[in-house]
């Protein structure tokens, strides 16, 4: 009898050492409608919130567990407030002022030419099929394509991709297509015969949706806002665009090099 009670004590003092204590406490975020986020319980699980916002977290006792227990509070274009959730009382309002980063003062502005399928400082290309003209710009690149042919040339977009200056690989979309349709396989678009059409093309992992502005946003293409612009001379991108005319297809690659890359302020 005595073993046994010995037992149950021991068990008891186990259960004790990885159970986690509730701690209640709210959070007021300037500015408003901040991202909050919780990582706490036994198994650190992953807890989401938006400013303002009544919090629940249960606290590991074990030492090795509880420094890893914290909570994280952000915003778009702001530095991210962390605390370590032992240091929050329970029943503690917090007030987080979240501190604005500065926009950047300079942008590299960049210039391409045109490599393959054929060499153009115009960024131009021109066969027996279409004739295509780009114009390259932070967030997208512009398509101009007329249609030389007697029959439609018809553009696969589901099937074309972009090469980034990492060589990481993306669909493409063109702005024809719903920001929320991206991820759907994209129809073919037919171009009449000797018709012209304009398009901007762009990947469709630089589209995101803004829990901010609750709206779809796209990223540059270029890191043209930090230091890592002055390192993209003489790296290159590629439009893999094929097309098909007179159930022929033809895959057509547009090879872009980054031919100079000059830092300048931004003004105002």
């Amino acid at each position: 009898m005595k073993r046994f009670s010995v037992l149950v004590l021991a068990a008891i003092i186990a259960s004790g050492c990885t159970s986690a204590a509730t701690k209640s406490f709210k959070v007021f975020a300037d500015p408003p409608d901040a991202d909050i986020r919780v990582v706490s319980g036994p198994e650190l699980k992953e807890v989401k919130y938006r400013s303002p916002a009544a919090v629940i977290v249960e606290l590991p006792k074990a030492p090795e567990l509880e420094s890893k227990a914290y909570l994280e509070v952000s915003r778009d274009s702001y530095k991210p407030f962390t605390l370590s959730l032992r240091d929050i009382r329970d029943g503690q309002t917090l007030n987080v002022r979240l501190e604005k980063i500065m926009q950047s003062l300079f942008r590299y502005r960049l210039a391409y030419r045109l490599v393959a399928p054929a060499a153009s400082d115009a960024l131009e290309f021109k066969d027996t099929t279409v004739a295509v003209s780009f114009t390259i710009d932070d967030q997208s690149i512009q398509m101009n394509l007329t249609n030389l042919r007697g029959h439609e040339v018809k553009i696969l977009w589901d099937q074309a991709q972009f090469t980034d200056v990492n060589m990481q690989t993306s669909r493409l979309m063109h702005s024809g297509v719903h920001f929320q349709d991206r991820n759907n396989p994209i129809p073919d678009q037919v171009v009449p015969p000797r018709a012209a059409i304009q398009e901007g093309v762009f990947p469709i992992n630089r589209v995101f949706f803004s829990q901010q502005k609750k709206a779809y946003e796209t990223k540059p293409l270029f890191p043209v806002d930090t230091e890592a612009g002055a390192h993209l001379k003489g790296k290159t991108i590629n439009l893999f665009i094929p097309m098909e005319v007179d159930r022929a297809i033809i895959p057509y690659n547009f090879k872009f090099e980054i031919t100079d890359s000059v830092k300048e302020a931004v003004k105002g």
